[in-house]
């Protein structure tokens, strides 16, 4: 006797694994029919082991376990998609109904479920030979001629080939890219296609003779098709492959188990690959070539105004020769920090204690006034607000946003011809593309945003960077490589140049860049990550936990007994919202890389004997 692990195949039925037990062994990838309630639905096996060894869990479910009514075949495809789903579900120490619901959409399942089961049963072979994984570190243009390079290999090997980006505005933009001459074997799947297009799809894809080019979206992934030989990741350093749940599940991961399982060639691509990614596949050496050949290091002096006088000669300068440029900024609002210039405190939000950000918002008669707002909580103060440790109203701006930059720029030449684009003044696609349009238009433009303009922007001479040296002191493990990043999409949608703007000309990662030096900085940045065991060399884990008030300290000391002897450290508790009673407890750890392998079952074992709500996050982009 044996019993059954599976994921069902239904309408309407939340996607999460069942139990069911056999007379006989099943291997991952079987479809079978089971009963649930007063229906019998169709389900795919994960797992089946000897009843001996599920006693435990058999005694202890609150449900009597019921048989499997027959076994409708088996799905090859299915079976490596299940051996990725579990060892991505053991790396990350999520469920393994978790990761599947992340990549593989329902509708397939109901698709599934009103064919005929022979023809989805249709015989899938895994290839002999050893897959490749690669990856690829160029221009925009120089990755296009890649892809389409190893697309029309695939296609004549009658291969077809799946092209995966984090986000739908970037998969439609490389469908645009790469679908000349290919559109009648091209299909495209997201969460915003319609159910009859995505019927259409997968009858396509079930059915066609003549190799595809599949683009989906990470939670279309795992979709069946015979022929697959090909797997194209774009944005490779994107944080948007993780899942937006509490398990933050790494998709990158699970596509790179399948292709290995299913031995399917896989390459990534990106204009700067994560470090990490560079390491393990030994491509840290960047071609010659790739340099960033329109950067300008600009010396600024000491100033005291929102921009540095060398910015503002510069805008000025742009309005008469009629030049489109783009400022970058990392910070939205008005002043993302803001302290008393009398004793230094921050103004926090009395809630949770974060730092405030001071915004403008627009009254109700159309008018505008600031206010200090919690990003976190949504708690506001009075932008008259006095220092909570002196009484001084004297606040000062330390960081400059957004709104503070358009501010300064309007000052110089108006409103006019200056847009401003982040996540809170143009959270909408289409109002981004319609203003990217207007920009078009203009001869002089000045767009001031985030990194959410980068993937829209088109028809800019130079790109400014006025706080260059505030992007380098951003705490965080990827600053360099971000920072690196940014240089290298900008040097590369700028027409005539781009411009770094920095109060100490000196610094080493400057001068490297100033010499275009990019393998020295990936160099010098890997050496030092080795030396302190950071990501590749070691693993940082991130545990948060959600408590009531009065729980706090037990948890606490609860949680770092356990972790005694490893290299912890604790972040300051915060409250979840305001007056709520419940506060966040954050640890970070950094430990050896086979941590989570060797000893992943205690550590979830420790998170569920606590009881309260949990999230473990493996190389967090933020602490």
């Amino acid at each position: 006797m044996y019993v059954a692990t599976i994921i069902p195949i239904a309408r309407g039925i939340p996607f999460d694994v069942l139990t069911y037990y056999c007379p006989d062994t099943l291997a991952a990838g079987t479809l079978v029919s089971v009963p649930f309630g007063k229906q019998l639905i169709v389900g795919v096996v994960v797992e089946c082991i000897p009843l001996a060894e599920a006693k435990t869990l058999i005694k202890s479910a609150a449900f009597t376990l019921k048989k499997i009514r027959q076994v409708l075949g088996h799905l090859a495809y299915f079976e490596q998609a299940v051996l990725a789903i579990q060892a991505t579900a053991t790396q990350t120490l999520a469920p393994v109904g978790a990761i599947a619901a992340s990549m593989m959409p329902q509708f397939l399942f109901e698709y599934m479920h009103g064919e005929k089961l022979t023809d989805v049963l249709a015989a899938h072979s895994i290839s002999s030979t050893a897959p490749t994984e690669s990856v690829i570190t160029a221009t925009l243009s120089d990755r296009i001629d890649h892809y389409k390079r190893l697309i029309r290999s695939a296609f004549a090997a009658k291969q077809s080939v799946f092209f995966v980006a984090p986000t739908i505005r970037s998969l439609e933009q490389w469908k645009a890219r790469l679908e000349k001459g290919i559109q009648k074997h091209i299909v495209i799947l997201h969460s915003k296609t319609t159910k009859k297009s995505l019927r259409s799809a997968f009858s396509l894809i079930k059915t066609s003779d003549r190799p595809l080019l599949v683009f989906v979206t990470p939670g279309y992934f795992l979709i069946p098709r015979a022929d697959l030989g090909l797997v194209i990741a774009e944005q490779e350093s994107s944080n948007l492959y993780k899942t937006s749940d509490r398990f933050s599940i790494d998709t990158r991961i699970l596509i790179r188990h399948f292709c290995d399982c299913a031995h399917i060639d896989l390459t990534w691509g990106d204009s700067m690959p994560r470090f990490e990614t560079l390491a393990r596949l030994h491509s840290e050496h960047m071609p010659r070539s790739y340099v960033p050949d329109k950067l300008h290091i600009v010396p600024v002096e000491h100033y005291r105004t929102v921009l540095p006088s060398e910015v503002m000669d510069l805008v000025r300068h742009a309005e008469k020769k009629k030049y489109r440029l783009f400022l970058y900024t990392n910070r939205k609002g008005v002043a993302p920090l803001s302290r008393c210039a009398d004793c230094g405190t921050i103004v926090t939000c009395p809630t949770c204690e974060l730092p405030m950000v001071l915004r403008n918002k627009i009254a109700q008669d159309g008018s505008t006034y600031r206010t200090f707002i919690c990003t976190h909580c949504g708690d506001m103060l009075d932008a008259t607000h006095h220092c909570t440790y002196c009484g001084s109203w004297n606040i000062t701006p330390v960081a400059i946003g957004t709104e503070s930059l358009r501010d300064e720029v309007v000052s110089l030449v108006g409103d006019t011809n200056v847009f401003t684009i982040d996540d809170d003044l143009t959270p909408d696609t289409k109002e981004v593309e319609t203003l990217i349009k207007d920009i078009q238009s203009k001869k002089f433009a000045v767009v001031i945003g985030t990194t959410k303009v980068l993937p829209y922007l088109r028809g800019i001479h130079y790109t400014l960077f006025p706080y260059f040296d505030r992007l380098l002191s951003t705490p965080a493990l990827s600053t360099t490589e971000t920072a690196l990043r940014l240089v290298m999409e900008c040097n590369d949608q700028s027409s005539e140049g781009v411009l770094i703007f920095t109060r100490n000309p000196s610094f080493p990662i400057i001068k490297q860049l100033e010499t275009q030096k990019i393998n020295a900085i990936i160099g010098d940045e890997l050496a030092t990550r080795k030396e302190l065991g950071y990501p590749p060399y070691g693993l940082l884990i991130k545990i948060s936990v959600t408590v009531p008030e009065g729980h706090r300290h037990k948890v606490k000391e609860y949680v770092e007994s356990y972790f005694k002897d490893m290299d912890i450290s604790a972040l300051p508790a915060r409250r979840i919202s305001p007056g709520s009673m419940k506060v966040l407890l954050v640890w970070i750890i950094k430990t050896n890389l086979s941590y989570i392998e060797d000893n992943g079952a205690d550590l979830t074992a420790l998170m569920e004997s606590l009881r309260f709500p949990y999230k473990i996050e493996q190389n967090p982009e933020r602490f």
